[in-house]
């Protein structure tokens, strides 16, 4: 248990001070915004200038055509701002996700080291219990054995009887009558000694067997163990895994969250900066005006009425050509 929780801490920690994970990082690794171009900004002042001063003369047309160019320009440098803000924002998503694939990897990595790990000491406890067994197995059937050799047989009264008989008979010089009772006495023992090791190897097989039994049931307990204990590991994987997952999947939706805002504050702020040049050469138009001379409504009337004169005058010796104060009063 304490290895995982050290494993889940160190995920922890280096999610916390992964680059999606930490704004302060992220505000770091930022790129720069890129603007608008000071020369996009100029040209558009020169196209807004050329277009009040058709919409002053009274050359619609044109001053329609730079009005529509400058829609058009403002339209592309918005685009290609956009543009480039969307491709940041991507490749900042994809640094993200690639910063959360390879810790998933090493989280992976991490694990199947763990269980590895973990796989081969089962094994080594299984081999130490096997061997274990074997060597208490050999030790039991040798002191069974030995049991065997150096306890006496317990034969029955009837045979000591006649070994005793035997014995009396041979000590009387009755040999003839010992040497019958002798070997009525040896088959009894045969009898006997055969009923007894059958009985012994019964006995000797039981014990084997409840020897055996005992350590199978060891050897299923420590199996046991050992396969809920791998069950537990491989649960708080899981566990641990979901949990990666999921803080990733908040990293990644905070952070679209973050680009989606920019996207529409950035856009707000192209659109002003864009309408700048507009606002200026509105305000210098409205300067212009403001500071311009109005000269006297009489003696407009007065110059004009001159200069319709001598625009009789001279088409009458000119051939029809106006005069320069005509000419000027036309353009004014």
């Amino acid at each position: 248990m304490a290895d995982e929780e050290k494993r889940e801490e160190k995920f922890v920690d280096e999610d916390e001070r992964s680059p999606a994970g930490n704004e302060s990082d992220g505000e770091e690794r930022e790129l720069p915004l890129e603007g608008t171009d000071p020369k996009v900004l100029e040209f558009l002042r020169i196209l807004d200038e050329y277009r009040l001063k058709n919409e002053d003369e009274g050359n619609y047309a044109e001053a329609e055509r730079a009005s529509n160019q400058l829609d058009n320009l403002r339209t592309q440098e918005m685009k290609r701002q956009l543009k480039a803000l969307k491709a940041r924002q991507i490749a900042e998503r994809q640094d993200v996700q690639i910063a959360h694939n390879m810790q998933y990897a090493e989280f992976n990595a991490s694990w199947d080291k763990y269980m590895e790990e973990y796989d081969q000491l089962a094994q080594t406890y299984i081999q130490q219990m096997t061997e274990k067994h074997a060597m208490q197995l050999r030790e039991f059937q040798d002191k069974m054995q030995r049991d065997l050799v150096s306890k006496p047989p317990k034969f029955s009264k009837e045979l000591l009887d006649w070994r005793r008989r035997e014995k009396i008979l041979a000590k009387q010089k009755n040999y003839a009558e010992a040497q019958k009772i002798k070997r009525i006495a040896d088959m009894m023992e045969a009898k006997e000694r055969g009923r007894l090791g059958n009985k012994t190897n019964t006995n000797f097989l039981r014990k084997e067997k409840d020897l055996k039994a005992r350590q199978k049931g060891e050897l299923k307990a420590l199996l046991k163990r050992i396969e809920l204990r791998r069950k537990e590991h491989l649960s708080q994987r899981n566990a641990d895994s979901k949990r990666l997952l999921q803080r990733n999947r908040n990293v990644q939706a905070v952070l679209e969250s973050k680009q989606s805002t920019e996207m529409r504050t950035q856009k707000a702020e192209i659109k002003v900066n864009l309408s700048k040049p507009l606002r200026e050469s509105a305000r210098a138009r409205r300067s212009i005006k403001s500071s311009s001379y109005t000269p006297d409504p009489d003696m407009l009337k007065s110059s004009f009425a001159k200069g319709k004169k001598r625009g009789k005058k001279g088409s009458k010796r000119g051939g029809g050509k106006k005069s320069s104060s005509t000419t000027f009063m036309t353009e004014r």
